[in-house]
């Protein structure tokens, strides 16, 4: 384990060498006599958390050597125990014995090592142990702990009330961010409060994990710095680009509006087309003028058929066959007094089948119903009226 780190508010030379923060609140002309005897009591407690972290570091190594030579020696069957990383008595024996029956030098001294690491271990628990005595016991760091959080708690079950507390921890300096395992030693008296961190049982100690944290927060400024210039390259592009694509949306929208206008005059066209062909064309009038103007022709043995000047447009009249199937015709609208009689001109469309053709009581109207619309679509269909 590395080091212990402490943070004070009182000793600027506590900040570099360990997390230890202090705050002094004394009362009247006492105020100085406690502060330096806090003052020494907090020295003291630092040192000796200093020399047992040191003390841990060692133990932390001697137990990694200790198990190296293990495997070197091919001894699996002996685990250390996991708290104080010593072998049992029974182990201990079991390898004076193998050291004695075996005659492999190089095995022999590798054994040797083993058990003088354990001596080297036992002697650092002892120690270890003695310091552990005379030093507050530490708060252990859980996964989601922090040291703003343990502060606060410690006091609290001291005794201090909550806003007091908070405002004695908001006094000194704590670790942004703890990792699990960190041991976390407090010290309060007299309205004194103290606090140190050292690795404990985490992977990392408090100083790799700070240099962790700033080497991130550094890298995170860098990368940020890098996308920033690279961003303002971007920019400086995209305003180019930006230009470019101002002049081609507006020749887009040109097109766009002469592209709308041809859809509109398709569309127009297309609906036309349609109504064209969905649509029934004809012509009524007076079969004596008909006759005259050669659009049809009635003879006399035969039925009425068209005349030489059967033109398109002489069909002025269109029925959407889409939503009409009839047509009314006025004696009055073609100068006629009467309606006598309707030929429906080609005489292929037959009364009855094709139209139903409808004459009013007093002759004055007609009414012609289309019965089969698709004979109709788009034909030309002369309504000769006579007297």
């Amino acid at each position: 384990m590395m080091p212990s780190r402490f943070r004070s508010a009182l000793a600027s030379s506590f900040a570099a060498t360990a997390a230890l923060t202090l705050l002094v609140v004394a009362p009247g002309c006492d105020r100085f006599k406690q502060k330096t005897t806090e003052d020494k009591e907090i020295k003291n407690l630092e040192q000796k958390a200093a020399e047992l972290d040191k003390l841990n570091q060692q133990q932390q190594q001697a137990a990694g050597a200790q198990e190296e030579k293990l495997k070197q020696a091919g001894v699996n069957d002996l685990k250390p125990n996991a708290e104080t990383m010593q072998l049992t008595d029974e182990q201990k024996k079991a390898l004076e014995e193998r050291i004695k029956s075996e005659k492999n030098s190089s095995y022999q001294a590798l054994l040797q090592e083993v058990l003088n690491k354990d001596k080297e271990i036992k002697d650092l628990n002892e120690k270890v142990a003695k310091l552990r005595a005379v030093l507050p016991k530490p708060d252990m760091a859980g996964p989601n702990d922090s040291h703003y959080g343990m502060a606060v708690r410690f006091l609290r079950k001291k005794g201090v009330p909550t806003e007091e507390a908070r405002n004695l921890v908001s006094r000194v300096n704590l670790m942004e961010k703890m990792a699990p395992g960190f041991e976390v030693y407090h010290f309060y008296a007299n309205g004194v409060y103290g606090t140190w961190v050292s690795q404990g049982k985490a992977k990392i100690s408090p100083n790799d994990l700070q240099r962790q944290e700033r080497e991130k927060v550094e890298n995170e400024r860098d990368t940020a710095v890098a996308q920033g210039e690279k961003l303002q390259e971007e920019v400086s592009d995209l305003a180019t680009r930006k230009k470019q694509l101002e002049s081609d949306i507006s020749g887009l929208t040109d097109e766009k509006t002469k592209l709308q206008t041809s859809v509109a005059e398709l569309t127009t066209t297309s609906e036309k087309q349609k109504a064209l062909l969905n649509s029934l064309h004809y012509v009524v009038g007076d079969s004596k003028k008909l006759v005259e103007q050669g659009v049809i022709i009635v003879p006399v043995f035969a039925k009425d058929r068209a005349g030489k000047n059967w033109r398109d447009d002489v069909f002025e009249k269109s029925l959407d066959l889409r939503s009409a199937d009839t047509i009314n015709i006025s004696a009055a609208d073609l100068g006629l007094k009467r309606i006598g009689k309707v030929s429906v001109v080609p005489g292929s469309l037959v009364k009855d089948e094709h139209y139903k053709l409808t004459i009013s009581d007093d002759k004055a109207t007609a009414v012609i119903k289309l019965l089969t619309k698709d004979r109709f679509r788009n034909e030309k269909v002369v309504f000769a009226v006579s007297e």
